[in-house]
């Protein structure tokens, strides 16, 4: 008996490493292949890429900003954050107008509380709308984020490449446009918005500014930075954006230490932010009639609710702790 529990043991384990094989295999030979031909494919033909840098460019700043929305928000609160919203969804490859933007905030924070009022109290209905409203906000602060962190992952590259371009003797128009060729998304695709712009007849200082408003990344403010002042002042640009380069390498191998070290910390914030839902899900399937006191009880919903207060206030306060600016 014993010796057919290990021989099935032995099986499922096989059946398991055999799946982890064909799941690589399958990844290294058939989808990694395609996606390669297909990148290379729009590589060499480059219309795709072509339409959307220049559709972007006329979207991202030729649209109207203003409208009974935006009017109406800034008459009634006075609050003229608009051009600061309007840079946060360019930053987050959002093409959107802030109007139209604040208004799906609206939107879900109505369908939230109507919901809220429909299931239960209005303490209910206050915060599941005021969570529904805040989920594009997250959405937003999500897709920033991601930009900005592929974009300074593919920062070195870029600057060598950049600084090898300008030592062979390339201008930095004829520089940007090589960039934005070799170098995938995000940051080819800026660079290349920044050379369409300039051949559109902006200078290149104000391309470049533009450049630095698109990407929330401290990095890319450091390489627009430098190559403002070579133009007004001169100087060997090459050597500036090699010692650039190897910041941003440095800083990104530090920051990844850092994220190393802080690693339980975050592990430990989420878990206790899980347990308590795994634990209540739990009772719900093994003791029922006793977990459902929490939901059909006046008081059983306030301790609930305050219980769900007090794991946001904690992952909130928890997250804080480990988060180190480098």
């Amino acid at each position: 008996m014993a010796g057919f529990e290990i021989q099935y043991v032995l099986l499922l384990v096989l059946v398991f490493v055999g799946i982890c094989v064909l799941a690589a295999a399958v990844n290294h030979f058939l989808v990694k292949p395609i996606r390669w031909r297909r990148q290379m494919n729009e590589r060499l033909k480059g219309s795709k890429r072509e339409q959307e840098v220049r559709a972007q460019i006329f979207k991202a700043y030729q649209e109207n900003r203003s409208g009974p929305i935006l009017d109406l928000i800034q008459s009634m609160t006075g609050w003229s954050k608009i051009d600061n919203l309007q840079r946060h969804l360019l930053q987050a490859d959002i093409y959107m107008n802030p109007g139209l933007f604040l208004s799906i905030v609206g939107i879900m924070g109505c369908l939230g509380f109507m919901l809220g009022m429909t299931l239960s109290s209005s303490l209910w209905a206050l915060g599941l709308g005021a969570a529904l409203a805040f989920l594009p906000i997250m959405y937003l602060r999500w897709r920033r984020r991601r930009k900005t962190a592929k974009i300074e992952k593919q920062m070195p590259d870029a600057m060598e490449l950049l600084a090898r371009s300008l030592r062979a003797g390339h201008t930095l128009q004829g520089t940007l446009e090589l960039v934005s060729q070799e170098v995938p998304d995000p940051l080819g695709t800026e660079m290349r918005i920044t050379y369409e712009e300039q051949r559109l007849g902006l200078s290149m200082g104000q391309a470049l500014t533009r450049l630095g408003e698109r990407v929330a990344s401290r990095d890319l403010r450091y390489f627009v930075t430098a190559v403002l002042i070579q133009l007004e002042t001169g100087g060997n640009l090459a050597e500036i954006l090699e010692n650039i380069g190897t910041i941003i390498r440095d800083r990104l191998k530090l920051k990844s230490k850092v994220k190393g070290l802080t690693a339980e910390g975050r592990f430990s914030a989420v878990i206790l932010v899980i347990l308590p839902v795994l634990t209540f899900v739990a009772l719900l399937f093994l003791n029922r009639p006793y977990a459902m006191v929490l939901l059909t009880e006046p008081l059983g919903v306030n301790m609930l609710t305050a219980a769900g207060i007090s794991v946001v206030i904690g992952a909130y306060v928890m997250k804080r702790m480990v988060a180190i600016k480098v």
